[in-house]
């Protein structure tokens, strides 16, 4: 969650640079920092609250980037952001409907929404990237032949 938020911020700040769109990241990053603090400092926070803790963090964070992809364009990857965003707020509702169970299975469970999270956002990546090539592929002047 911390090396999350801190990408995020990073995330935010280039996006603030080029003028775009940064408060979602900056909210998301901000979040991802807080839980992680507290999950730091609160060491004696009992197996069930350390779950419904991560509950409501997948539960904003997901609800953040789905407010983020409706702001994107649609041919720039806005439903693999959904698609993350929904990911996100499964797992949160999964942790909330079972916390006895989810502080059993855990690792089990960060590791699918791990995988399900990282993958979107990595097709999300790549298609972001292509739209970028294209974008300055364009904006190049050809050279007179």
């Amino acid at each position: 969650m911390l090396v999350d938020g801190i990408l995020g911020i990073v995330s935010a700040v280039r996006a603030a640079r080029h003028r775009d769109k940064w408060i979602w990241l900056t909210l998301e990053g901000v979040l991802n920092i807080v839980t992680a603090a507290i999950a730091v400092l609160l060491p004696g926070l009992t197996a069930v609250v350390f779950v419904l803790l991560i509950a409501f963090w997948a539960l904003l964070s997901g609800g953040l980037m789905l407010g983020a992809a409706f702001r994107l364009k649609a041919d720039h990857g806005r439903g693999w952001l959904v698609f993350g965003g929904m990911a996100s707020i499964i797992y949160g509702i999964l942790l909330l409907v079972a916390p006895v169970i989810g502080a059993l299975v855990l690792t089990w469970w960060i590791g699918a929404y791990a995988l399900v999270f990282g993958v979107g956002l990595l097709i999300l990546a790549f298609k972001l990237r292509q739209r970028s090539n294209e974008h300055h592929q364009t904006a190049m002047p050809h050279a007179a032949t």
